[in-house]
């Protein structure tokens, strides 16, 4: 690493980022125009899924009826096995498609954890703070508790989250 410049490297980065500020408004997915049917099949069939698993299933259905029926003649299992590549290389492209578009977020949120049950791991009451373990998305949390009531909780009490307040719920 001997001669490199770095503050031009981190320069030439900085350049290419586009930083959103207080009060811009961010949106973390790209719009989607809704695309006519026959572009939608045009994609499906020009894709390399489709082909894949189109010539997969219309090899194998042709296989297996060649070899376990002898009633079928040629161009009947040539034909069920050309339907079979099509229909199946087509559902399984078109749920690809499906599940690619999908948005997955696993950040967890004030919201989200409001209305949940929980478990509690340290002591608390009125007077002091404890701390809670919920399942929130899949995932296992521990959070700051506090509460107005007057009762004390104890360890593997369950609660049930009402409010969150600076991050403590």
């Amino acid at each position: 690493m001997d001669g490199v410049d770095f503050d031009s490297f981190d320069s030439d980065i900085d350049s290419d980022l586009d930083i959103a500020g207080p009060g811009d408004q961010v949106c973390d997915r790209p719009l989607q125009r809704p695309q006519s049917p026959l572009l939608v099949l045009f994609e499906i069939l020009t894709s390399l899924k489709f082909w894949t698993f189109g010539i997969c299933f219309f090899g194998l259905t042709g296989l297996v009826l060649s070899n376990l029926s002898t009633q079928l003649s040629i161009p009947i299992i040539a034909i069920i096995a050309l339907v079979m590549g099509i229909v199946c290389g087509g559902l399984v492209s078109s749920i690809l498609r499906v599940l690619r578009e999908q948005h997955a977020n696993s950040l967890i949120q004030s919201d989200d954890v409001i209305g949940l049950a929980g478990t509690v791991i340290l002591p608390f009451d009125q007077d002091s703070r404890g701390k809670v373990q919920l399942n929130v998305k899949g995932s296992q949390v521990e959070r700051i508790a506090y509460t107005d009531e007057q009762r004390e909780f104890q360890p593997g009490d369950l609660i049930l989250v009402v409010n969150v307040e600076n991050d403590r719920l």
